[in-house]
């Protein structure tokens, strides 16, 4: 019996079998398509995170027309409502308002919302 190698064509949805690989090249391939594999996972998963917050962000308040490139501070108040403003958590009183501090965005040209800095006891 001989080994096989499957390559999948993810554009097409096909999958291919390739035979008569030479024990020598087959785990180098793999290793290719694993680190590659490893890579548009990583790209996936970032895009996600990306999608996460531009949805929050858009879902959120905005009482303002946003800059390009120009700093936005992202917080919920005691309500559970978020909000998107332009003044800093360090000119806020954060307790007193009773609001937490989510963090902080760019918007690109493309509309796209962009992590500054995030608040990492809310995650």
């Amino acid at each position: 019996m001989q080994n096989k190698i499957l390559k999948i064509d993810d554009i097409n949805g096909k999958v291919y079998e390739i035979d008569n690989w030479k024990e020598k090249q087959a785990p180098q391939l793999k290793n290719y398509f694993d680190e590659r594999i490893d890579e548009i996972k990583t790209l996936y998963e970032d895009l996600l995170d990306n999608y996460k917050w531009n949805k929050i962000i858009y879902e959120s308040r905005i009482m303002f027309q946003p800059v390009v490139g120009k700093k936005y501070h992202l917080y919920q108040n005691d309500k559970g409502k978020r909000f998107l403003s332009l003044i800093s958590p360090s000119d806020w009183n954060l307790k007193k308002n009773k609001m937490n501090y989510i963090g902080t965005f760019k918007q690109d040209t493309q509309q796209r919302w962009n992590v500054v800095e995030l608040n990492k006891n809310e995650l």
